[in-house]
């Protein structure tokens, strides 16, 4: 019996040649694209996007500049803020990961004269960021860390003589000259948090919108599979006679799943307003048209699916695949800006990039949902067009 189990199992997924290719093919396709994003969220290919500024203009400005330029592991973006406001404003609006603002000289002694401003969101940018300045100084300007060493020993040792002075300046000018290296800088970056008062946790803000999508895809794609066992069942056959046809069923579907999705995306953030104290309900009406198009997408997301499948199996590898791959690549899994530039830009194509962009937009940078429109904008556009793909699909499959 054991023997005759198996073989009808075996049997099932051979004759389905979408299920057998599917099981067989997708695994490894899967692992090749978390290879890739996994080992560049490691450090490896990362690059982050960081807004530079300046108190003023100076020698020591204009040299850091240039080497952070021509650094390939960072995108500085285009052009110098003269405050430290601008720099700020750069990486709430989400333009950059991490920032760099010059307050003063090396000789400073008060306060470090390199600052990383960085998003609570985005707390590893700042550390990557602050550890390839230091080790960028210590490598390719090394009389600036000198210079900072020196000001702290005379500090400590009551000043140098006019002698002395003139010595190290001659020595830190032929270490300029001639490139040179060391090792065991003196602290010269200090690193700030950009956050907004009277918000709540920026890491809770982005993966409550994170999760919420996760679990909106998986939910839809299940709930949508049904479609696939009334059609086998020849329930669809017997709708079909009405005068609306399938089309009710596609849409009742569509309508029950997306308020589905609502009330777990509520349950999530309900969660997340107990227990972390982030505010929704200040901005209950973006919160609910976000979730509202983001359910839709996912809703129709799965009616497609399951209008395109012709078996159980192939509907399930499918679900599988398509939320893991989105979630990885949209950043559900893993924060985006972790990713290697090319990764980030095929993230942009799925809805958990839209999603989790809007959450976070409205949550914890407060933005208007005019700032947001792009990204409701793709999401409707997909919920619609999904929904409409699902409606002729089912019928062209009845006709055949």
């Amino acid at each position: 019996m054991i023997g005759a189990m198996f073989r009808v199992m075996a049997l099932s997924v051979i004759r389905d040649r979408g299920a057998l290719a599917l099981a067989f093919l997708l695994p490894p396709v899967i692992f090749l694209i978390f290879a890739a994003i996994f080992s560049s969220a490691s450090g490896g290919d990362i690059r982050l996007q960081v807004a530079f500024g300046a108190s003023g203009q100076s020698a020591f400005a204009d040299r850091l500049e240039t080497a952070l330029r021509a650094e390939n592991a960072l995108q500085v973006l285009p052009g110098v803020s003269s405050s430290r406001a601008a720099v700020t404003q750069s990486i709430e609006s989400g333009h950059a990961d991490a920032g760099l603002f010059i307050q003063g000289g090396p000789d400073a002694q008060d306060t470090a004269p390199l600052i990383v401003l960085v998003d609570p969101g985005k707390v590893l940018a700042g550390a990557i960021l602050s550890g390839r300045l230091q080790r960028l100084i210590a490598s390719e300007l090394p009389d600036i860390a000198l210079a900072r060493t020196a000001v702290t020993v005379e500090a400590l040792a009551g000043g140098f003589t006019t002698e002395q002075k003139a010595r190290l300046d001659a020595a830190l000018r032929a270490v300029a000259d001639e490139g040179g290296s060391m090792e065991g800088v003196a602290p010269l970056v200090s690193i700030e948090e950009v956050e907004p008062a009277g918000r709540a946790s920026a890491t809770i803000s982005y993966y409550a919108g994170a999760v919420s999508i996760l679990f909106l895809l998986f939910s839809s794609l299940q709930g949508a599979a049904t479609l696939i066992e009334e059609r086998h069942a020849g329930i669809l056959d017997r709708i079909a006679v009405g005068p609306a046809g399938t089309d009710v069923v596609v849409i009742g579907k569509f309508l029950f799943l997306t308020v589905q999705g609502i009330i777990q995306v509520a349950l999530i953030f309900s969660a997340a307003a107990l227990i972390h104290d982030l505010d929704v309900t200040s901005r209950f009406g973006a919160w609910f048209i976000v979730t509202l198009a983001a359910s839709a997408a996912a809703a129709g997301l799965g009616l497609v699916v399951a209008s395109a499948c012709t078996s159980k199996q192939q509907a399930q590898t499918i679900s599988t695949f398509v939320v893991l791959v989105s979630s990885a690549l949209g950043g559900s899994m893993v924060p985006r800006f972790m990713m290697s530039p090319w990764l980030q830009d095929i993230g942009w194509f799925t809805p958990n990039a839209w999603a989790i962009e809007s959450y976070y937009g409205i949550l914890w940078r407060g933005d208007s949902l005019k700032e947001l429109l792009p990204e409701l904008s793709l999401l409707a556009v997909m919920a619609a067009a999904t929904l409409c793909t699902s409606v002729v699909v089912s019928r062209k499959r009845l006709s055949l």
